[in-house]
């Protein structure tokens, strides 16, 4: 039996232990780890395994979620039941969709992921992390455009690489009079990649303005582009079929894919096992420029995102996840994609030059240069404009149509939509 001496003494070393944050509750209790659910695609479940392994102090349970992920996110939320704390978003749209005031779930990570982690990442990459001047994600890959074309028939046909969009359509002329096309014409994220490669203003976040637009497609920056696509579509040199369509990929399967504009996931994760180029077929270009740009700006495809709840109950945790995931160079070096952060991606970038099935050892060099010319634009929205040129421009470009005669009909979509969505909209 402890004496009231022993007692006083106790109660004085528990309020001091105390008192300089150690914890005196049983050891059984310090070991449990910190249990946090993480929604993610299968591709990313064995790098949040990788987290798992490194971290024994947390306890992931992870869940696998498709595309229906908002759906399930908003009614997690409503149900107050089963929120995640975690997640990756595979759709560069998700953060907008998921930090609007019916469904505000991400938490604002603006100043709690430091200045010099910030910096880590490439030019505009956490741009579509970016909702009303908070930064509410990081970004996990590159998709910049670059050019990916047929190395080995370059040389066959003594053609050099186009540097400009000029020498792009009077390249892809050339080709076409000999049975070849330099890519399609109708896919709506190349068609945007060619709009708004001089400037066009096609539904891009005002950083300097909240929930507004910036829409004006009467602009010459926007036409001049449109004619481009016009007069290939109209020589054959741009396919009025998409990338993905069967007789695309025959086209490119059976040699009469010249080049092509495609993000940088496109060469390693599609064109190697779908297009079926042989080894040392494949290289990769910097995307072009207008001769009077001083540099290209090129869009994106894609590009997924880390993000934790705003309400978590472990706030400090979420945080490590979500940096870990997206800047550790170890599990970033073996990824499918080319990481948006410049050390992790240097280490990626090794496992591309000792592949070996590249025509040449500059690839991931270019796209380690072509990271630079991120158009700044290329946000995070409520609204799909991808979706909106599938419904007024694809099918009518196929069909013969102009798309400088249907920039009108895809200004006025994209403004119902946005509207609709909540946005101010400006030229």
């Amino acid at each position: 039996m402890k004496t009231k001496i022993g007692r006083q003494l106790s109660g004085k070393w528990l309020g001091l232990l105390a008192g300089l944050g150690i914890s005196v509750v049983a050891s059984a209790a310090i070991a449990d780890p910190v249990p946090i659910t993480v929604w993610a695609d299968t591709a990313r479940v064995p790098m949040f395994e990788q987290y798992q392994a490194a971290h024994p102090d947390v306890k992931l349970d992870i869940v696998t979620i498709g595309l229906d992920m908002v759906a399930k996110l908003q009614l997690a939320l409503r149900a107050k039941s089963q929120v995640p704390d975690v997640i990756f978003m595979p759709i560069i749209n998700y953060p907008a969709q998921l930090s609007t005031r019916a469904t505000n779930y991400l938490m604002d990570l603006t100043t709690l992921v430091p200045a010099d982690k910030q910096a880590e990442f490439y030019p505009n990459s956490n741009v579509p992390c970016m909702v009303n001047g908070k930064l509410l994600c990081l970004r996990n890959d590159m998709a910049h455009f670059v050019i990916w074309y047929d190395k080995p028939l370059f040389g066959k046909l003594g053609v050099q690489v186009p540097t400009t969009w000029e020498d792009f359509e009077k390249l892809g002329g050339d080709l076409a009079k000999q049975g070849y096309v330099v890519g399609s014409g109708t896919e709506p994220v190349d068609v945007m990649n060619m709009l708004v490669s001089d400037g066009c203003h096609l539904a891009l976040p005002d950083p300097k303005k909240d929930d507004t637009l910036q829409l004006d497609l009467t602009t010459d920056s926007c036409k001049k582009p449109a004619e481009m696509i016009d007069r290939m579509l109209a020589s054959g040199a741009l396919a009025k079929i998409g990338v993905f369509e069967p007789a695309f990929i025959d086209m490119a399967k059976n040699g009469k894919l010249a080049m092509s504009l495609g993000p940088t996931w496109f060469g390693p994760t599609f064109i190697k096992p779908t297009y079926e180029w042989a080894p040392k077929t494949l290289a990769a270009a910097l995307p072009p420029k207008w001769s009077d740009q001083q540099q290209p700006s090129t869009w994106s495809w894609g590009g997924g995102t880390y993000g934790g709840w705003k309400d978590t109950k472990y706030p400090q945790q979420v945080l490590d996840i979500v940096t870990w995931m997206a800047t550790n160079v170890d599990v970033q070096k073996t990824a499918t994609t080319m990481s948006a952060d410049k050390p992790a991606s240097i280490a990626w970038g090794e496992q591309i030059k000792s592949d070996g099935y590249f025509a040449d050892d500059n690839v991931f060099d270019t796209l380690l240069q072509a990271a630079n010319f991120g158009n700044p634009g290329y946000g995070t929205l409520r609204i799909d404009v991808a979706a909106a040129i599938a419904k007024v421009v694809t099918p009518q470009l196929a069909s013969g149509s102009k798309l400088v005669d249907l920039l009108p009909a895809l200004q006025q979509e994209i403004t119902n939509n946005a509207k609709v969505a909540g946005y101010q909209l400006e030229p």
